[in-house]
């Protein structure tokens, strides 16, 4: 049996995320997209496929799955944005943008203008959880970890020396982790997972829904909020609420993020926040660049790429985009789309020097920049 999981026309609406990532790599709840398809299809091969710019850098990240190949077989396809639910398996009798059969060998080529040919059946759609921009990942986390949560076989934490659990049934809290004292987690409201090798250091507040994955940080006092994932080797502090950090990221001081999204390796300075909320209490606009969406939330914080960096006491409006690369360093509110690459309010980023510090930061996490990495980043840097 065989599995397609293919990205459609529409991936651009998930910038900055999607500069340098495929669609099924989104996280909500406790899963990436990606990671819910393949705990479901267990048997099944898979095969994904992704903008031609980032085959290569797919090909790295997920070496053990089929990436573009030239012929797509027969197989049940599935469109990336959809967070799967295992009521949707009868839906492939349909055939729509989200769910369809496959009957006969394709090529790949031809599989892509088919996809683009599919009648888009929005009230299908609209019974399905997808994520067509980063917000909607936001906005689908708290329902989707209680249902994750519920669906895993958790052994509920015992107590904790000088720790405070509130709720315990839905606290999980797993091995090699330190809980220093004077923490409080309330799962009166949600569950909180926090996964392997984490430390919640002295006098931590964690308010359900909240997922802390493996090897991450928790700063003393900091105030992680319902709403939250924190993902794997972040050092976040301060306060947090209703966002997600993609992973390897860092926020490790004080200062407030609330609904955004944040991808890898950002650096957040300290005393840095971010408004989420407007004045008059109007819906927020979001400024991809080329176009302006009106969000239809009344909360919206910072969609923020790869490798940005926010220096100390910056100030982020309702609904900023911040390519990747970029570095913000002024001390106003910052403009509501920062492109990729950006040095300041008006330069951009000497491509070299950015190379040679993310060597720095991957070495300091014991990583190395990979070759289809740096061609990506070299490719966008010369087309944005």
């Amino acid at each position: 049996m065989k599995l397609v999981i293919f990205e459609d026309q529409h991936a651009n609406q998930l910038k900055p995320f999607s500069f340098n990532h495929a669609v099924f790599e989104i996280k909500t709840g406790l899963f990436s997209n990606l990671e819910r398809f393949t705990n479901y299809f267990t048997d099944y091969e898979i095969y994904l496929i992704v903008r031609d710019d980032i085959k290569d850098v797919v090909k790295y990240r997920f070496p053990d799955y089929n990436i573009n190949p030239d012929i797509i077989p027969p197989a049940k396809c599935i469109n990336s944005k959809v967070v799967w639910n295992h009521e949707y398996i009868n839906f492939f009798d349909q055939k729509n943008t989200l769910f369809f059969e496959n009957k006969s060998s394709i090529s790949l080529e031809d599989f892509n203008y088919k996809i683009n040919l599919i009648k888009d059946d929005s009230k299908l759609n609209d019974s399905i959880s997808c994520i067509n921009y980063l917000w909607d990942s936001i906005y689908l986390f708290n329902s989707k970890i209680k249902q994750d949560f519920l669906n895993l076989n958790n052994v509920p934490t015992k107590s904790i020396d000088n720790v405070i659990l509130i709720n315990s049934d839905s606290i999980f809290i797993s091995k090699n982790t330190s809980i220093k004292p004077g923490t409080i987690i309330d799962a009166t409201n949600g569950p909180v997972y926090i996964n392997d090798n984490t430390v919640i250091d002295i006098g931590s507040l964690i308010q359900g829904p909240v997922f802390i994955d493996r090897n991450s940080y928790i700063s003393p006092g900091s105030k992680i909020r319902g709403g939250a994932l924190i993902g794997p080797d972040c050092k976040i502090g301060g306060e947090v609420s209703n966002s997600i950090f993609h992973g390897k990221s860092n926020k490790v001081h004080d200062g407030f993020i609330g609904h955004s999204y944040i991808g890898e390796w950002v650096n957040i300075g300290a005393g840095t926040n971010n408004s989420n909320l407007k004045n008059n209490y109007s819906n927020i606009k979001f400024d991809f660049g080329e176009n302006v969406l009106d969000s239809k939330k009344y909360f919206l914080g910072s969609m923020i790429g790869d490798f940005s960096k926010i220096a100390i006491s910056t100030s982020l409006n309702t609904g900023t985009f911040i390519g990747i690369g970029s570095n913000i360093f002024n001390h106003n509110f910052s403009k509501k789309f920062v492109d990729s690459f950006a040095w300041g309010d008006n330069k951009k980023v000497d491509f070299d020097k950015f190379i040679e510090t993310c060597k720095l930061v991957f070495k300091r996490r014991g990583c190395e920049l990979h070759k289809s990495e740096k061609k990506l980043l070299k490719h966008l840097y010369q087309n944005i």
